[in-house]
């Protein structure tokens, strides 16, 4: 499937099939394989559009995963990171490996957060310690892991099933099932074909800092559901023709859309930028609007959390009402890390013209 016929309408089926069992999975905190099978099914787990070029399908495809649940928005993010990873640096033995692995419902994670007390080091051939938020650990076959070496951060694929996980951790406000575990890797011998790419290949920027607007599109998808139930709750009451809550209406929609349209123009600054490899300027961009796009989603998700709030009511914070599971979700997922770092960093970009609105702005010297 690769989203060409009749887009918006597949997307929205997508998250409708997603959002069947988001209640459910919700409630157990398991892993949601119906909705990975759905994926598989369509070809998006062996076939995820993650060319340089096709950045733009894949953050409607993203948003889409999270409209229907965060929880799966999340995993899948990772398995779409993980492919574009062994895409970029991989082997041709490598590409061909994972991709069989994908071709039979295979689902991949990145995990990169060390536990703080005993972090994922390479001793002797063999790993020792634990990676902590490792999402979806309950269904992925394989994790791209980060490991500190003498050289710098390398990343080595592993198989996740039967590794040791502690479960006892892991009571969020939202995001269940999304199941971000420890997992403990302490005594696996890492073959030679584990290694993926070179020193350091993980952080190479701007593809590590941009490479947030995947989580973003994430959280788009997320806000739109948002934006789905409140309205959906206005229409079933009988007041969306309250003028009140029209203006509601009204804002919470221009917030969702301008998510939408940020996910377009930094879609267009990943094309430009990895069209342009020897040119520093289009990275330098697509780094700041993946920043700007931070503090513009951050900013439209609160609103539409705060507007859906007073237009619902009391009603949206009983369960089983869905806004109240939205919202946790929608809550928990937005706190990623460093958002004052990303506005600083905006900001700056801005103050030495690396981005400017509605474009690249003047060319450099102008």
């Amino acid at each position: 499937m690769r989203l060409e016929v009749d887009v918006e309408t597949r997307l929205a089926s997508l998250s409708m099939t997603i959002a069947r069992h988001a209640a459910e999975r919700d409630a157990d905190g398991a892993f949601p394989c119906e909705a990975f099978a759905e994926l598989a099914a369509l070809g998006l787990l062996s076939d995820p559009p993650v060319e340089d070029g096709a950045m733009r399908p894949l953050l409607r495809l993203l948003a889409a995963t999270g409209r229907g649940d965060l929880s799966v928005g999340r995993i899948y993010e990772g398995h779409v990171n993980a492919c574009w990873l062994i895409g970029r640096h991989g082997t041709p033995a490598q590409r061909e490996h994972y991709a069989g692995i994908a071709g039979h419902g295979g689902v991949f994670g990145v995990w990169n957060t060390d536990a703080p007390d005993d972090p994922l080091r390479l001793e002797a051939g063999r790993l020792v310690g634990k990676k902590t938020f490792a999402s979806g650990i309950d269904g992925l076959s394989h994790a791209i892991v980060t490991v500190a070496v003498e050289e710098g951060r390398r990343m080595i694929v592993v198989p996740t099933r039967g590794l040791p996980v502690d479960r006892s951790w892991w009571r969020p406000l939202g995001m269940r099932a999304s199941g971000s575990h420890v997992a403990d890797m302490t005594g696996l011998v890492v073959e030679p074909g584990w290694f993926l790419g070179g020193a350091d290949d993980y952080i190479r920027q701007p593809w590590f800092s941009a490479g947030a607007i995947r989580f973003l599109a994430v959280q788009v998808g997320g806000m739109h559901a948002v934006f789905d139930a409140a309205a959906a709750h206005l229409r079933g009451t009988g007041r969306a023709g309250n003028p009140h809550q029209s203006h509601r209406l009204a804002r919470m929609g221009v917030a969702v859309e301008s998510g939408y349209l940020w996910l377009d123009r930094v879609a267009e600054a990943w094309s430009a930028a990895a069209a342009n490899a020897s040119a520093d300027a289009p990275k330098r961009y697509l780094e700041a609007a993946a920043n700007g796009a931070r503090v513009a989603v951050e900013t439209a998700a609160m609103a539409v959390l705060e507007e859906a709030e007073k237009a619902i009511g009391a009603a949206g914070m009983i369960a089983p009402h869905p806004f109240e599971r939205l919202m946790r979700d929608m809550r928990t997922y937005l706190r990623q890390p460093n958002p004052d770092g990303a506005a600083a960093a905006f900001g700056e970009a801005i103050a030495t013209e690396k981005w400017s609105p509605a474009g690249p702005g003047r060319p450099e010297g102008a």
